[in-house]
């Protein structure tokens, strides 16, 4: 998912890619941490739900060391907002979806990150893959973050001045939920939040 200037990471897609298996899996099965597929594994007696939660919690793991490798534990933990001083701005991005005449309508926000010293545009990405691939082991993040919500799609790209993230969701509950969190890190980084 590479355009011109942007690298697409897909939240949602790497949550469902390493969760699937049964396309009959529930979507709360698929949105599922690895620590609740253990918790579910050792909770049933169904030893084909066992092995189910089991390989689902393995592909997890198995996908964040992919994606971690080479990083450090505070990127792996923290993403892109290890430091709260690098966070330079929030703001809702907002879209009126199918109908192109109907109102505009919160569907992400768009965080932008001063740049550090050889930090690229490619390794920010990866940063995020892994931060995203770590929530999806443990289950909670440790600060607040928009990356965090499930069927949320994030991109990267340059800007003049360091990097924006642009975290959105074509699903309506979703997309409150990146905003929320959006507000959340804004306050957490003493920034101010575009509405």
């Amino acid at each position: 998912m590479i355009a011109d200037k942007s690298i697409g990471v897909a939240f949602a897609m790497a949550v469902t890619a390493a969760a699937s298996g049964c396309a009959t899996q529930s979507a709360s099965f698929r949105q599922m941490s690895a620590a609740d597929h253990d918790a579910a594994a050792r909770a049933t007696t169904d030893s084909a739900l066992t092995e189910a939660h089991t390989e689902a919690a393995r592909r997890l793991r198995d996908d964040e060391r992919a994606a971690c490798y080479g990083l450090t534990d505070a990127d792996r933990d923290l993403g892109p907002f290890v430091r709260a001083d690098s966070v330079t701005g929030v703001e809702v991005i907002r879209d009126r979806g199918v109908f192109p005449k109907g109102p505009l309508q919160p569907v992400g926000v768009a965080v932008y990150l001063r740049a550090d010293s050889g930090m690229t545009q490619q390794w920010l990405g990866r940063v995020v893959a892994c931060n995203v691939a770590h929530f999806a082991v443990v289950g909670q993040a440790a600060r607040p973050s928009p990356l965090t919500v499930p069927d949320a799609e994030v991109t990267v790209s340059s800007t003049p001045v360091g990097f924006r993230l642009t975290i959105r969701s074509r699903d309506t509950d979703a997309a409150r939920a990146v905003v929320e969190r959006g507000r959340e890190l804004a306050t957490a980084s003493s920034t101010t939040m575009t509405p």
